[in-house]
């Protein structure tokens, strides 16, 4: 049997090497989906602190009556902050 790059594999290896260009593709692959998913969750941690900023600000003006509007943006703060840091229901998928 042979594989896709063209080398003989016995049907009892268990091992098989991988190549230096293709060990190359899938390190990259890695690192290259690790780096977008922390820069993901850093976004979604700064549109979550500004969430609670803002719903904060609303809750402490007494003028504005705005209460029910600012516990709502600190509490969507919290959500997409907890499904960033993957304590809730994921916002990516």
């Amino acid at each position: 049997m042979t594989t896709d790059s063209g080398r003989d594999v016995g049907s009892d290896d268990v091992v098989v090497a991988l190549e230096r260009d293709e060990l190359y593709t899938v390190i990259r692959t890695a690192v290259r989906d690790a780096l977008l998913d922390v820069l993901g969750t850093v976004l979604l941690l700064g549109l979550a602190l500004l969430f609670v900023a803002t719903g904060a600000r609303v809750l402490a003006d007494p003028s504005s009556g705005g209460t029910a509007l600012g516990i709502g943006g600190i509490l969507v703060g919290f959500g997409i902050a907890a499904s960033a840091l993957g304590l809730g229901p994921s916002i990516r998928e």
